[in-house]
């Protein structure tokens, strides 16, 4: 099997008798073990009068077993050992995944198992659960992506699966002749079969053992390793199909151009990256690309190609567009221009072998210098490249470029053409004659004039300022690991001057040819009102969008670089590769203070901005509650309608004194981690230094927090159908000790909470509890959004579970608080599995003041010394009647103008 030349993981692929293709990991160094099972099974599969029945499958796995009959077992017993699980269904697959501490994946995968081979599907579970997926449907029911996916299932063949309602609701999952939980029984028993599953086991144990444990727990699962799946014949596309446009009229604002070709299945392409290569020659953002003719016209804000949806017998390729104002009256002229670039690409493929080779170099760079990923993510993307990937490139397959051929390139040209296209422009002013089913997305269908698609075809000749991508600046130099100097645990304070702090680091962990550059300006224009903090935002939008085209190379290179805002000023951040990244953090320091930004950006970004705040309100209710929160808690953290007016009524003039004032006085934090020697830190600094040498040094600023001291409840009307409530409780002090008081009574209450509200009670589909601190300050949020229940019932129905809880609090014995406070260590004591997420903890404890780099340690410490009687004594105290804390409840608009402001009282 192929694997990174930075994989110290074993690995062994095995098919069970009954065809069953298992991949065994073993990895020494996680404290985590993980299992992923992908079924070649999804919403294609549903019969035509029970659409959504493959989604609710998925949801009644998790409901009870032959062997673990109650619905919450297994979600509780990953819970209580430090895991997690979650699952998803998609067109022609669905993914069950979980992630458990070492301990405990022989009990877990004992349970899993039998999620395939005998679930329940207990019929009063599916009456309860119908009531979830109705739920799940309705939240996202002015969701603008699943508004345009179902306009577009609409345009399709009719006779093809796409065309199918994916998610399922009452109406289409109601009992009828038969209960539906024998529906589900006939579709599991049909569909989820062992020689159509892939499963992928990690652990620490040995490869012998894991092999052992999934023959013993895997091998009932019934199969047929003989049996193909049914191929799907009907193509996606009839020929009265192609040819159109398709307007479509977003919920929130929105313009976009996709110009969409039809290919057939692509799977076979992969060892080649055919597609992928012709995807990034036409989403290339440096000088002369498509990007930068049509952004300097003014048409667009972005582009992306290659995207699309894809199955096992079509693709579509998609140049994806986001317009501008003036973009929408040109989306012609935007389309000819395209095509004069495909003719670019086809003039030029005697140059193509060498910019392959580039590609295919960048490809095996990032693979040699992989670094491992959340294990749960990991194991469910390596269990979904088994279906499609042979077993020696179960790993690699995403990063194979085996050579240019120039065969299937010139037959993967030939599709994008004008009469294989279909176009889809996506704005407000539709004049709707259609409304989808079960979203209403408004929508109209226009056939494309032949003439035009006839002027179209006839194009043969590039504009003369287009160019292909050119030799990459940031690839010069090789790829160098350097050799440990003095392996250090925590990084050190290299440079302490005033206004300026440099922190460095050399990686001695992941030895990997890559690293982090962090570095924060805080300055008192950021902060001075709310009018400023706008314009921080906008500028840090403003600088990438203006030295895009500039850097665009580095990102091929493996380099990324971003400008943040933060409470408080500005954050740079670049990361990757080492070799090239002092060069790049030269030229963005450059940049920041010398790049031209043009009125006719700023005008075209604060629109979008302004835009972007105000769609905010149409965000799902809890997400606007929390951002209440966010504001009441957090002053330099204002609402998205405040900088919405502030920056509304802000002049370009205003725009160009607030960059001058921001850089004039500064407080500078840096930090330095990766592949560098201290020489190369300091040599960072050097050009740090001399870039912000004329700013006055200032103390840095220490953002401020609001102390709830009292109970006070906000009540707000949304234009939502849903009603929601947040309830948030503030840690009293910013004591370690209260810290891990609120990680425990969150981890203590949270799937018991899920369970009873959302799966019980059915309040919901988005139904939880969090951890949740804000500026360092601790915190535990409770929330609900609901369909059917206003928000004083939803209130009614938490604070009864809450005094339940506490009523029942004596019950909970020592062995279950043990089992509860190993299960939270195990997720504290979590190993950084990477680079990035080690540059990351590091980086937040130098901006916390933890300069002892501890935290992790001091958290493992004081829950060690939390028993039993303490965890109960500040549960019941945390929630008495009169602890100061946020109720924050929502209910629906019945009409259409603008929220109503906050009604806060305190109780």
């Amino acid at each position: 099997m192929n694997i990174s030349r930075n994989d110290n993981r074993a690995y062994r692929a095995i098919t069970l008798d009954n065809g069953l293709k298992v991949l065994l990991v073993q990895d020494k160094d996680s404290t985590k073990a993980a299992a992923s099972m992908a079924v070649n099974a999804g919403h294609f599969d549903d019969p035509l009068d029970r659409q959504g029945l493959a989604h609710f499958l998925e949801h009644m796995l998790f409901l009870g077993t032959d062997q673990y009959p109650d619905s919450g077992s297994f979600n509780n017993f990953v819970s209580q050992a430090g895991g997690n699980t979650n699952a998803w269904t998609g067109t022609e697959h669905t993914c069950y995944y979980f992630d458990i501490n070492n301990q405990e994946i022989k009990g877990a995968l004992a349970q899993f198992s039998r999620f395939f081979i005998a679930p329940l599907l207990n019929p009063a579970e599916t009456e309860k659960e119908r009531n979830a997926i109705e739920a799940e449907f309705k939240l996202k029911i002015k969701d603008d992506g699943r508004r345009i996916y179902q306009a577009h299932k609409e345009t399709v063949n009719p006779a093809h699966p796409f065309a199918k309602f994916s998610v399922g609701n009452l109406q289409t999952l109601a009992d009828r002749e038969r209960c539906i939980s024998d529906e589900l029984r006939d579709f599991f028993n049909n569909h989820y079969q062992a020689q159509w599953m892939t499963l992928v086991i990690c652990a620490n144990e040995p490869l012998d053992i894991l092999e052992k444990w999934a023959s013993h727990y895997f091998s009932p699962i019934k199969g047929n390793k003989g049996q193909a799946k049914p191929a799907i014949n009907e193509p996606l596309y009839r020929p009265e199909d192609i040819g159109k446009v398709l307007h479509i009229e977003p919920h929130k604002h929105m313009q976009k151009l996709i110009v969409s070709f039809a290919m057939p299945n692509i799977d076979d392409f992969y060892r080649h990256k055919t597609v992928s290569f012709i995807a990034h020659l036409l989403g290339y953002e440096g000088a002369g690309s498509l990007y930068s003719i049509l952004k300097e016209q003014g048409w667009i804000n972005a582009l992306s190609a290659g995207g699309g949806i894809n199955g096992s017998n079509f693709k579509d390729f998609n140049i994806s567009m986001a317009l501008t104002d003036e973009g929408i009256e040109y989306f012609e002229d935007i389309i000819e221009i395209v095509f004069e670039y495909i003719c670019l690409i086809n003039d030029n493929t005697d140059k193509l072998p060498r910019l392959y080779q580039d590609k295919k170099n960048l490809l095996q760079i990032a693979f040699d210098n992989q670094e491992k990923s959340r294990l749960i993510d990991w194991v469910s993307n390596l269990s979904i490249n088994m279906q499609h990937y042979d077993e020696a490139n179960y790993v690699q397959g995403d990063y194979l470029m085996e050579g240019f051929k120039k065969t299937t390139h010139e037959m993967a040209m030939q599709w994008l053409t004008p009469h294989n296209m279909r176009l889809v422009l996506i704005h407000p002013d539709v004049e709707p004659e259609h409304k989808t089913a079960w979203y209403n997305t408004p929508y109209k269908v226009e056939a494309i004039s032949p003439h035009w698609l006839a002027s179209l075809a006839h194009i043969n000749k590039p504009l003369s300022t287009m160019l292909l991508p050119t030799a990459n600046p940031y690839l010069t130099k090789e790829v160098v690991l350097y050799d440990v100097e003095k392996p250090q645990t925590k990084p050190q304070l290299l440079v302490k001057e005033p206004g300026f702090d440099f922190w460095f680091k050399q990686d001695n962990t992941f030895r990997v040819a890559k690293g982090h550059f962090y570095l924060a300006m805080d300055s008192h224009f950021a902060v001075k009102d709310v009018k400023h903090m706008a314009l921080t935002r906008l500028f840090s939008d403003l600088f990438m969008d203006s030295v895009g085209e500039q850097f665009y190379p580095a990102e091929l290179a493996g380099l990324s670089y971003h400008l943040t805002s933060h409470q408080g000023g500005l954050t740079l951040h670049t990361a990757g590769l080492s070799t090239s990244q002092l060069e790049l953090v030269e030229q963005l320091l450059d940049a920041l203070f010398n790049v031209d930004i043009c009125a006719r950006r700023f005008a075209e970004y604060k629109k979008q901005l302004v835009r972007h705040w105000r769609n905010s309100n149409q965000n799902k209710p809890v997400s606007e509650l929390f951002s209440v929160l966010g504001a009441k808690v957090m002053p330099w953290n204002p609402q998205p309608d405040e900088l919405a007016t502030a920056l509304k009524n802000t002049c370009f003039q205003q725009f160009n004194e607030f960059r001058q004032d921001f850089f004039k006085a500064l407080h500078v934090e840096s930090f330095l981690h990766g592949n560098w020697q201290q020489s190369d830190a300091e040599n960072f600094h050097k050009k740090v230094s001399e870039h912000l040498k004329s700013a006055t040094a200032i103390e840095d600023l220490t953002r401020p927090l609001h102390e709830i001291n009292e109970v006070t409840r906000c009540e707000l009307e949304l234009a939502c159908s849903d009603h929601a409530m947040v309830i948030y409780y503030q840690a009293q002090t910013s004591d370690v000790d209260e810290k891990v008081k609120l990680m425990a009574l969150n981890h203590l209450i949270n799937q018991d909470y899920f369970n009873e509200l959302r799966t019980t009670q059915q309040l919901g589909y988005l139904v939880g509890t969090g951890y949740a601190p804000f500026n360092t300050r601790a915190g535990i949020a409770f929330y609900i959004q609901s369909p059917k229940f206003e928000a004083h019932a939803l209130l009614h129905r938490h604070n009864h579970f809450i005094n339940q809880f506490i009523a029942n609090i004596d019950d909970l014995d020592d062995d279950s608080w043990q089992q509860h406070k190993h299960g939270l260590g195990t997720h504290i004591a979590e190993k950084d599995k990477n680079l990035r997420l080690r540059s990351q903890r590091f980086w937040l404890a130098i901006g916390n003041k933890d300069h002892e780099f501890h935290m992790q340690k001091r958290l493992l410490e004081a829950l060690h010394a939390l028993t039993l009687e303490q965890i109960k004594a500040y549960a019941i105290a945390t929630f008495a009647d009169d602890r100061p804390r946020y109720e924050l409840l929502s209910s629906a608009k019945v009409n259409k103008s603008q929220k109503m402001p906050l009604c806060s009282q305190s109780l």
